[in-house]
């Protein structure tokens, strides 16, 4: 399914129309097409997923003890493994996203070669529906979807008497103006040099 920061009661409320007399179907995909645009925009899901399980590729330069985890807020940890070998000696700093592991993310041990390897997490993350958090990305995916759901075909307008019909051509994506996809930047972006690992060494 689809990642949704609203939902169809929501649009219709919105509308200002009973919750029951707007097409579901409808409404869902107009909805989830508001999603996918603005979490494109913030480079992040922002929908809570829990256990979601991530593996992320090391090469020779990412010898850091820190491993940045993709999405954010981090709110829980499950497990990681290093290759196929589950591994316990690390923590957690959920405020930054991050996991500790004292011997670096590539190798098992002291002794181990380093090599390319790969880091398998299993971590909750994202916020929960109706986390006060979430309301500028879901004001600005009501706002999309009440567009889309209202003027399916993008008519800007039609003449009854030589039946012509004009329509709007542009992309969902210039829909959102500078200043807003400024304000979502700024909301729920990334800080700079957290999405890889920045720091070299320990």
């Amino acid at each position: 399914m689809a990642d949704l920061l609203a939902t169809p009661d929501d649009l219709a409320a919105v509308l200002q129309v009973p919750a029951g007399s707007i097409d579901t179907a409808a409404a869902t995909v107009a909805l989830e097409a508001a999603t996918a645009l603005v979490q494109a925009i913030i480079g992040q899901r922002l929908v809570e997923v829990v256990n979601d399980a991530v593996t992320l590729y090391l090469d020779d330069l990412d010898d850091s003890c820190w491993l940045p985890l993709p999405e954010l807020p981090v709110t829980a940890v499950s497990s990681a493994a290093i290759g196929a070998t589950p591994v316990t000696d690390w923590s957690a700093v959920l405020p930054q996203g991050r996991l500790y592991r004292a011997l670096g993310w590539r190798s098992l041990s002291a002794t181990t070669a380093y090599a390319p390897a790969a880091a398998t997490v299993v971590y909750t993350h994202g916020s929960p529906v109706g986390d006060q958090r979430l309301q500028l990305a879901r004001a600005v995916v009501l706002s999309l979807a009440k567009g889309g759901y209202a003027n399916p075909t993008g008519v800007l307008s039609a003449k009854i008497d030589d039946y012509s019909v004009a329509y709007e051509k542009a992309a969902g994506a210039s829909e959102i103006s500078p200043h807003m996809r400024d304000a979502l930047r700024r909301q729920y972006g990334r800080p700079g040099r957290s999405a890889r690992l920045a720091a070299r060494g320990c």
